[in-house]
């Protein structure tokens, strides 16, 4: 138990911030009669509900089907993009500036523009997902390359060391801090771009759930699907950011 109340300890804070704004949630549900606000005890019996019925099971599992195949994707082709950003100065010219448009860019403009060229199904999803994910991975990779002591790698290369030598063993540790970050941030928005598409898509996944309980008024559900989409993107990013901190704990 020793460990749950350490756990307790250090987010005391935010819990105590998630009670007090569950309760005022309550209590302006119940007491202002407004069809948009339903008290949370509504919304977290409509959860209930549509998770006792598998309503959400299937769009769950086509999400983050399109989520991991959008990260996959954004995770390789980031990386390589970023990696020669980071080692040559030819590449960065070349596509640096693709790659700071598209951080900057609001990316769910291309939705419909994917939606027209793959159709209904999960590749307008994944595209979406890579869109949103795969600039953001690629700035940070960069970063990484780019984070190494300069004074190391002349050290690497008066023993002889191969350029291939030098990427594993000096520049890839250097950078590993700004791999993950990139990671993270990119599991982050790649959620944020996949819920954005499947609104837009409307039929599938859960963005689709958001569409039809909007569309009909169905407000208990709708935040009820809401409440889910954010502890999936919490559950997401926070399973990286452990992986993430016990490789670098690997590292030390």
């Amino acid at each position: 138990m020793g460990w749950l109340s350490s756990l307790a300890y250090r987010n005391g804070p935010f819990l105590l911030s998630l009670a007090a704004l569950a309760l005022l949630w309550e209590v302006v549900g119940r007491s202002i009669d407004l069809i948009t606000l339903p008290p949370l005890s509504a919304v977290l019996a409509a959860f209930y509900d549509l998770w006792a019925s598998g309503a959400v099971t299937a769009p769950l599992l086509d999400s983050t089907l399109a989520l991991l195949y959008g990260l996959v994707l954004s995770l390789a082709f980031g990386s390589l993009i970023g990696i020669g950003m980071g080692l040559s100065r030819f590449v960065d010219v070349a596509l640096g500036p693709y790659v700071k448009a598209g951080l900057s860019a609001p990316m769910i403009a291309f939705v419909p523009v994917f939606l027209m060229i793959f159709g209904i199904g999960p590749a307008t999803r994944i595209a979406t997902v890579v869109a949103f994910s795969v600039f953001i991975v690629a700035t940070n990779a960069a970063t990484a390359m780019r984070a190494s002591d300069p004074r190391l790698i002349e050290m690497a290369h008066s023993f002889g060391a191969s350029r291939w030598a030098i990427f594993r063993d000096v520049r890839l540790p250097a950078g590993a801090p700004y791999f993950l970050a990139g990671l993270r941030l990119g599991v982050a928005r790649g959620v944020k771009g996949l819920i954005n598409g499947e609104v837009l898509i409307a039929i599938i996944g859960l963005g689709g759930l958001v569409k039809k309980y909007g569309t009909v008024f169905s407000m208990d559900q709708l935040y009820a699907v809401i409440l889910l989409i954010v502890v999936y993107a919490a559950i997401a990013v926070g399973l990286v950011s452990a992986v993430s901190r016990l490789l670098v704990a690997e590292e030390k």
